[in-house]
Formats: C-alpha cells, sequence, structure tokens
C-alpha cells in the first residue's frame, strides 16, 4: 500500500497483475449492504444482549452497572472508528487479524488473531448455552444442564449445516429475525415497567450495592461482551459488493445502535430487578422470569422464541468470522494449509469449519451434562470471549496509527484515537483479569490464558524457526488479471 492508497485492492502500475488473489475460493463480490451489516448484527446478537449482559453486570457491579455499560459503549465505538481507518483502505478476510498485520507485523497479527479466534470461539459456545436455555422455555422444559446440553447438541448441528452452505441467505433471515427480537425485547420491557411494583425486593441489595474498583473493571468488560462480534463484517472483505464502503459502515453503526438499546434496556432492567426476588436476578432468564411472575406468560414465550433466534444467529455468525480467520491462517501457511481450502459447491471455508464446530459444540455440550449449571456456563464462556476479543481490539487499534503513518496518511485525530482506544483497552483488561482473580473467579482467568497460550507459544516458534513462513501474514484480497477490463490499468512509461 503506497502513500495515498484508498484500497488495498487498487493495482499498481510497477508489475503485471497475478493470476489470483491470495484470496481466491470464497464467492466474491455477492454480498450487499444490508448483507454485510447482517453479519456483525447477528454475530452481536443485540437483543440477546439486552436481556443477558445488564443482569450478570449488575451481579458483578451493582451500582456502577450504567456507568460501566456506558464506558464499554464509548470504548467498543472508538475501537470501531479505529477499525474503520482499515477498512477504508483493505478488503481481509482476516479482519482484525489482517489489520493488526498492516501495522504490527506477522508476530503482532498473531496473538492478536488469536485472541480473535479465542473470542469468537468463546462467543458462539456461549450463545449456544443461551440458544438452549431459551428454546427450553419455548418447549416448556425447565433449564436444567441435562436439557440444555441436549437442545444445545441439535441447535449446534443446525448452526454447522447453515455455516456451511454459505452466509447470504441465513445474513438475512439472521437480519429480519433481530429486528423483531428488538422490537419484542422493547415490547417486553416497557409492558413489564407499567406494572404495579412494590418496595425494593431481595435484589435491591445487589442492584444499588457498591462495587469495587476490579468489579467496575470485570463490569466493563463484561459490557464489552455485548458488542462481541460487531467487527465481523470485516471478514467479509472478499465477499462484499463495496467492501472499502460496507465494512466500514457495518462496523461502526452496530455498535452505535446497540449501544443505545442495551443502555437503555439496562436502564430498564435495574428499576425492574431492584424490585425483585434476589432469585429472579440470579435466574438464568431474569427478564422472562420476571414476565412469567407477573402473570405475562404470553409474552415470556414471544421473548422466549426471539431471544433464542437470536442466540442462533450469533453462533452462526460467530462461527462464519472463526472459520474465515482460519481460512485465512491457513492460506498464509502459518497454520495447516488445508484450513485455507474452500467447498466446491458453497465456496465457504468448509475445512476450517469442520475442525472448530465440534470443539463449539462439544465443549458446552461436555460441562452441561457434566453438572455445570447453564448460567455459570454462559457466564464463563462471555468472560474468556470477551477477554480474548479485547487483546485483538487493543493490538488493532495500536496498530492503526502505524499503518497510517507508514502509508502517509498519519494525522493527528487517528493518532490520538488510536492511542487512547489501546491504552484504554488494555487497563480494562488489566483491571478485569485483577478483578476476576481477586473476586474469587481465578478459574475463569486460568481458561483464558490457557486458551491464549498455544497461539502465543506458536506465534513464538514462528519467529524463531521459521520466520520465513511469517512473510505471507496480512494477505488481503487483490485485483487479479481476469478481473479488470482490457486497456483499464495504467501503463509504464517507456524508458
Amino acid at each position: 500500500m503506497g502513500r495515498g492508497s484508498r484500497a488495498a485492492s487498487r493495482p499498481t502500475p510497477a508489475g503485471p497483475l497475478p493470476v489470483s488473489s491470495p484470496v481466491t475460493g470464497l464467492r466474491p463480490r455477492r454480498l450487499s449492504f444490508p448483507e454485510v451489516l447482517a453479519q456483525s448484527v447477528s454475530a452481536l446478537a443485540p437483543s440477546a444482549a439486552m436481556v443477558t449482559v445488564p443482569s450478570i453486570v449488575l451481579v458483578t457491579s451493582g451500582a456502577a452497572t450504567l456507568p460501566a455499560l456506558a464506558a464499554a459503549t464509548a470504548l467498543v465505538l472508538l475501537v470501531g472508528w479505529c477499525l474503520t481507518q482499515f477498512g477504508r483502505r483493505m478488503a481481509a478476510v482476516g479482519g482484525t487479524y489482517s489489520y493488526t498485520a498492516k501495522g504490527l507485523g506477522p508476530v503482532g497479527a498473531l496473538v492478536g488473531g488469536w485472541g480473535l479466534l479465542v473470542g469468537y470461539a468463546a462467543v458462539a459456545t456461549a450463545a449456544l448455552v443461551g440458544a438452549a436455555v431459551y428454546l427450553s422455555g419455548v418447549l416448556g422444559l425447565r433449564p436444567s444442564p441435562l436439557v440444555v446440553a441436549g437442545l444445545g447438541a441439535l441447535l449446534g448441528a443446525a448452526a454447522a449445516f447453515c455455516t456451511v452452505r454459505g452466509i447470504q441467505l441465513s445474513a438475512r433471515v439472521a437480519l429480519a429475525l433481530e429486528v423483531v427480537s428488538i422490537g419484542v425485547v422493547l415490547a417486553v420491557l416497557g409492558v413489564l415497567l407499567l406494572v404495579p411494583r412494590g418496595g425494593p425486593g431481595g435484589a435491591g441489595a445487589v442492584v444499588d450495592g457498591g462495587a469495587a474498583w476490579g468489579a467496575v473493571a470485570v463490569g466493563v468488560v463484561l459490557g464489552v461482551t455485548a458488542f462481541m462480534g460487531f467487527e465481523s463484517a470485516a471478514t467479509l472483505g472478499v465477499e462484499a459488493r463495496r467492501p472499502l464502503v460496507a465494512v466500514p459502515r457495518a462496523v461502526l453503526w452496530t455498535p452505535a445502535v446497540a449501544g443505545v438499546l442495551l443502555v437503555a434496556a439496562a436502564a430498564a432492567q435495574v428499576v425492574l430487578l431492584r424490585a425483585a426476588p434476589l432469585d429472579v436476578l440470579t435466574s438464568p432468564v431474569p427478564v422472562a422470569e420476571l414476565a412469567d411472575r407477573q402473570g405475562l406468560g404470553l409474552l415470556r414465550r414471544v421473548l422466549d422464541v426471539g431471544i433464542a433466534a437470536s442466540f442462533l444467529a450469533c453462533v452462526t455468525g460467530s462461527a462464519n468470522a472463526l472459520g474465515r480467520v482460519l481460512f485465512c491462517m491457513g492460506r498464509e501457511g502459518v497454520l495447516p494449509s488445508a484450513l485455507g481450502r474452500t467447498h466446491p459447491r458453497f465456496q465457504t471455508p468448509h475445512v476450517a469449519l469442520a475442525v472448530v464446530l465440534p470443539a463449539v459444540v462439544g465443549v458446552p455440550v461436555v460441562a452441561l451434562a457434566a453438572g455445570g449449571a447453564p448460567r455459570t456456563v454462559l457466564t464463563a464462556a462471555l468472560t474468556v470471549s470477551a477477554l480474548g476479543y479485547v487483546v485483538a481490539y487493543v493490538l488493532a487499534c495500536l496498530a492503526m496509527p502505524v499503518l497510517l503513518h507508514r502509508i502517509g496518511e498519519l494525522t493527528a485525530l487517528p493518532a490520538v484515537g488510536g492511542l487512547v482506544a489501546g491504552v484504554g483497552g488494555l487497563l480494562v483488561l488489566l483491571g478485569a483479569l485483577a478483578g476476576a482473580a481477586w473476586s474469587g473467579r481465578g478459574v475463569v482467568v486460568a481458561v483464558f490464558l490457557a486458551a491464549m497460550a498455544p497461539g502465543l507459544a506458536w506465534a513464538a516458534w514462528l519467529r524463531r524457526r521459521a520466520p520465513d513462513r511469517l512473510a505471507a501474514v496480512g494477505v488481503y484480497d487483490q485485483a487479479t488479471a481476469s478481473s479488470v477490463l482490457p486497456g483499464s490499468l495504467p501503463t509504464r512509461p517507456r524508458r
């Protein structure tokens, strides 16, 4: 990318165009902006986040819940703005992984990319549990660990089928379901706010309780979980029709709208749960439980259907992004090249998906079958996912001003924005790790560190033993000889 370049796919006159793109095999230039937006929306699952995340943060942060969620929204918006600086200049499959490579080089990209893989895999795990919990409500079943495990296995198989078949149809359906689900959530919260309430209930002491700095930091990170996957539209740089326009818009618009919805839903739940019994706050589905206890059984069923669909869309959206990052790493040669293969008919990274989806489905099913409480598994997976995402976001934000400086386009605003987002995210990450360990959640921290360890070790090994394999890190879509019209490219001046 040279000075003034606004598109990584723009050909240069310095030599002949390549015969094929480094990421050939995916279905190119098929997705419209609504379909690209649907990828970010489905991976983020805003309606599910609106009813799940606030109650989890309330248990951790108490009276600091709304400030923690507002801080998480601001941080994610700043991260999204930083990512748009990449999205306007290059069309990539690896998302923030590929972006980071252009600023911090291959080792930094691999560390961030591994954090991204942990984030996508863990959030898909959490969403699978959430979908199974709400589906059990639709079916009138008690969400016991075994019931949730069985339903999770069935939903996992459905998600695997959708991701291998292709993204276009599932994106359209997911976006429509999310719009309906958001409307349902807002309607249910509105009705519950109109129902007369008594004084503070057993949960009031938790809702209005103070929180130490470590708990607030954990609350901010848990707040970030409500936005996880918002950047996943960046993995569709090859498949979008106008990637340099569609991707930045999706990456910025999604968290902006989701942040407003999340804070509004959290404010409503603070009011509602303050007057609720403690067992409602700690139940797997507090909003649905409130609806049930107010005699609004029909509304609860409608809510359960909408949230189950939202969580399932999150599973497929996260799996789509996860498979494409692994596909990118396979094409680069930093992971086995088989991961870079695509299905001959559906043009999806089916090998990468076949490798990771059994783990995404198997881990929560085994944990639940072993007796783990659904809410515990869901919260732990969300926390691990958030930590992985924050690692990827921090490195990508720090990489942004480095890249702009390299291509001669750095100004004061992106320099300050990248530094504030990167340092702010790092402080939140360190505070959350310390706060989680201090508050007795050391197991979650240990799981996160164990998940990150293979990626860190692999990056160190490649740098020491196989530095030549690192040279290919950061591939992106490029124009090919067959993708431009004859005579449309500038020619070399004759000497």
